[in-house]
């Protein structure tokens, strides 16, 4: 197992806080469309202790919004830490049914704290992480009936807490990934899944798995 993922790996169980829009909703067989798309993601909102200069740092917010953004009634993700006090340092699973197409990071919020007294906020937002049309923070895509994994987000704690997208290295690592997912909803057992990952030249290395797609 390597470095990025030295908290574990939680299989897909419960779900944190989501808060969705248009034809986004957490996965279940009721939910399910085979002409929409599903995404498998995970999120560390631990706190950091002595994340860079800081005495720690948590990430609490993350927004994926479809683009193009500026449309009426946007299709979203929001996702929000399940706790701002008591969230175990772990990666928490998600898996949405989707509306197929491009999606960009358009905001996220990690809290920031040098002491009990003394707390801010790093943000991001379309503002900054969207310049002249083009999506800079990233994205990730997903079409009609695939099913897609886009990585895992935690904080890196360099020079200061940053938002970070994470991955599964080796393909002996996504496949038993996969078998816990497939446990879980066994219902798309039969449906391949696709290793793609959010894209990014800001917030991640960049990374192709060899043989991206289990049958």
């Amino acid at each position: 197992m390597f470095e990025s993922l030295r908290y574990g790996i939680a299989l897909l169980g419960a779900l944190p806080t989501l808060v969705v829009a248009a034809e986004t909703a957490s996965l279940s067989e009721s939910t399910y469309k085979a002409d929409l798309g599903v995404i498998i993601i995970q999120v560390d909102w631990g706190r950091a202790w002595k994340c860079g200069q800081f005495e720690n740092a948590q990430l609490q917010a993350l927004t994926f919004t479809k683009f193009p953004i500026d449309t009426p009634e946007p299709t979203f993700l929001n996702l929000v830490t399940p706790s701002k006090l008591f969230v175990d340092k772990k990666f928490l699973p998600y898996a949405f049914v989707i509306s197929p197409g491009e999606y960009v990071l358009t905001a996220f919020d990690i809290k920031v704290a040098r002491s009990v007294s003394d707390v801010a906020h790093i943000t991001g937002s379309s503002d900054n992480l969207i310049k002249d049309g083009e999506p800079v923070g990233g994205t990730f895509t997903v079409n009609p009936g695939e099913i897609v994994y886009v990585g895992h987000f935690g904080l890196d704690c360099g020079a200061e807490p940053f938002l970070w997208r994470y991955y599964i290295s080796s393909r002996e690592e996504f496949e038993k990934y996969i078998r816990g997912f497939r446990q879980k909803y066994v219902f798309i057992k039969q449906v391949p899944v696709q290793y793609r990952l959010f894209s990014t030249q800001l917030l991640g290395n960049p990374f192709v798995l060899q043989d991206p797609t289990i049958k």
